[in-house]
């Protein structure tokens, strides 16, 4: 049976399969947030739960921000939104 990492929504705090949830990433270099579609992109990680609610409230909590203590632009948060 092959092991199945499982990770952590930012804004509900359930943990679900890695692969269920989007990855957004901090670039170490640039210090660009975007997001990781192929679960590959070098850098720190946050992810989120395909659902409209958590990608709100991650949104009104200021949730990828804290993660990642930096200013994040509102363009991550609609591209997540497109996504689902």
């Amino acid at each position: 049976m092959k092991h199945i990492p499982m990770r952590m929504c930012i804004a509900c705090r359930t943990m679900y399969p890695q692969h269920e949830l989007i990855r957004i990433v901090k670039d170490n270099e640039q210090g660009e947030i975007k997001l990781d579609m192929e679960k590959k992109m070098f850098g720190r990680g946050a992810y989120i739960c395909k659902n409209i609610d958590c990608i709100h409230q991650a949104e009104k909590k200021r949730g990828i921000e804290r993660h990642f203590k930096c200013e994040v632009p509102k363009e991550i948060y609609k591209q997540a939104e497109d996504l689902i």
